[in-house]
Formats: C-alpha cells, sequence, structure tokens
C-alpha cells in the first residue's frame, strides 16, 4: 500500500489490532506486519488466531514480529487478562486498532439485542481502551477507532437528543444515553424519542463521538485518536456481499495509523483516506 507519510516505525514499534482474526482486522494487521512494526493480533477464538497469525508471518517485513492473544473486548476479565500480558510481553504500544465489532444480521431488533451490540461496539472498546492509554508510548502514538457511516448524526431525528449528544463532555454521559436507548426499545418509545431503529448505527454513533472526546483529552500528550469507515466491505458482518474488499476496508485505519508525526490530525472521522463531515 502507498503511505503518504515517512518511516517513523520500526520493529519495536507495537500494534494491536483487536478482532484481527479475520476480516478487516486480519487484513489491518497484515498490513502493519508487511510495514515492519510488531503486531498483535487478538481473538475470542485463540485457535483461529493461530490461523490468521501463521497467514501474517508470511507477509511481515523481516525482523517484524507477530504475536497472538485471546481477547473479547465485552469480558472484563479477558480484558485484564490481555492488558497484563501485554504490559509484561512488549512494555507497551504505539498504535491501537479498535477494530472488534458486532452486528446482528437480518431484522433483529430488541433491548436484549442492543445491550449486547452497545457492550461490544461502544462499551468495551471504550474499556480496552482506557485500560490500554496508559501504556501508550513514543513520541505520537495513535488509535484509530472503526466506526461507521451508519452512524452519522443524520440517524438521530431529534433536534433535542442530538444536542444531548453532542454536548456530552464524558463518556459516562455517553454510556448513561446508550441506556436509555435501550429502555427506550425496551418500553417501546424509542422511536417517539428521536432514536433511530438501527441498534449498530447508534453504537457506532456513540463510538464516533467518544472518539472526539478522547482525542480532546489525549491531545496535550500528542496522541492522535481518529475514527474511520471502512466501508460496505466483503465480510462475515455483511455475509460477503459487500461492494470493497476486506483489504480496501482496511486502508485507511493503516493509513491513520502509520501518518507522521508532523502531520498533527486528531478528533476526525475518515473513509477513503479523506475526512468525512458526519
Amino acid at each position: 500500500m502507498a503511505l503518504a507519510t515517512d518511516k517513523w516505525w520500526d520493529a519495536n514499534t507495537v500494534a494491536v489490532v483487536t478482532g484481527s482474526n479475520k476480516g478487516i482486522g486480519f487484513e489491518a494487521a497484515r498490513m502493519l506486519a508487511e510495514q515492519g512494526l510488531t503486531v498483535v493480533v487478538t481473538s475470542r477464538d485463540v485457535e483461529a488466531g493461530k490461523t490468521a497469525v501463521a497467514k501474517i508471518k508470511e507477509a511481515a517485513a523481516p525482523g517484524a514480529r507477530v504475536l497472538l492473544h485471546q481477547l473479547d473486548i465485552a469480558n472484563a476479565a479477558s480484558v485484564d487478562a490481555f492488558v497484563a500480558w501485554l504490559k509484561q510481553e512488549t512494555g507497551g504500544l504505539t498504535v491501537l486498532v479498535n477494530n472488534a465489532g458486532f452486528a446482528y444480521k437480518g431484522n433483529i431488533f430488541g433491548a436484549d439485542e442492543a445491550q449486547t451490540t452497545m457492550a461490544i461496539n461502544f462499551a468495551g472498546t471504550r474499556n480496552l481502551t482506557e485500560k490500554l492509554v496508559p501504556l501508550l508510548q513514543g513520541p505520537c502514538p495513535r488509535i484509530v477507532n472503526v466506526s461507521s457511516r451508519a452512524g452519522l448524526r443524520s440517524i438521530i431525528k431529534s433536534k433535542e437528543l442530538l444536542g444531548r449528544l453532542t454536548a456530552a463532555t464524558s463518556p459516562d454521559q455517553l454510556a448513561a444515553m446508550a441506556d436509555e436507548f435501550i429502555a427506550g426499545i425496551r418500553d417501546g418509545t424509542y422511536g417517539k424519542q428521536g432514536w433511530p431503529g438501527s441498534m449498530y448505527g447508534t453504537s457506532k454513533l456513540l463510538v464516533s463521538l467518544w472518539t472526539a472526546q478522547l482525542a480532546a483529552q489525549l491531545k496535550e500528550r500528542h496522541v492522535m485518536v481518529n475514527a474511520m469507515c471502512p466501508g460496505w466491505c466483503r465480510t462475515d458482518m455483511s455475509s460477503q456481499s459487500g461492494n470493497k474488499s476486506a483489504a480496501e476496508g482496511a486502508d485507511t485505519a493503516v493509513w491513520l495509523a502509520l501518518r507522521s508525526p508532523q502531520d498533527f490530525v486528531t478528533g476526525g472521522f475518515w473513509g477513503e483516506r479523506s475526512n468525512i463531515s458526519w
């Protein structure tokens, strides 16, 4: 892949990619290994992770390491075990690509399903990231959150609700509104409140809003924090029906992960290497 950046990394630069045993996460991990970084592959299923690691090692640049550890971002004990292992194994990380995500297929919609979706896409991503922030190292660490155009602000039909969401200044406030969404589904009032009928879209809107909060929080530490949309890709999540390959979907995430420290950008929402007005 062509990178619009000078090479600032080496084989000691550690990149963690969540949900990287397949799909977009696998391709992002493969591309980073090709560029010579030490890449940490994570997977809920260790055996699936081992298969992915073997393939990524074949593409890795000389000197690059490809490591594997089990990680279920919705499981607090799994997150804690991963963070402890990473600290012991590598001492920290410079790049975090939060790719792990989940969406129900078909017309499945309900409060319990919304709770599961939020627990993975928003709460799980947030919990892991907050545990890893103290381990970020290097002159310009970066966090890339895989979000989606399905979570553009325009999905919120109530100006009052959208105002509350965009005015939120902490992830706890966003989490409280996620609970409101779930409660609204449970009692049938979510539509009247202005919430959309998309559990995935709402979870990704919260990810993008939280990304902006985190970018502001970490700016003084010179950490680049950005969200991106991979597009509709041929992955298991889309039942292989997307119009882009997983590698094409991963391109912007890797581009953000490897941007030059001199080209400091943070708090953005990106797609096809361009800033998206969302």
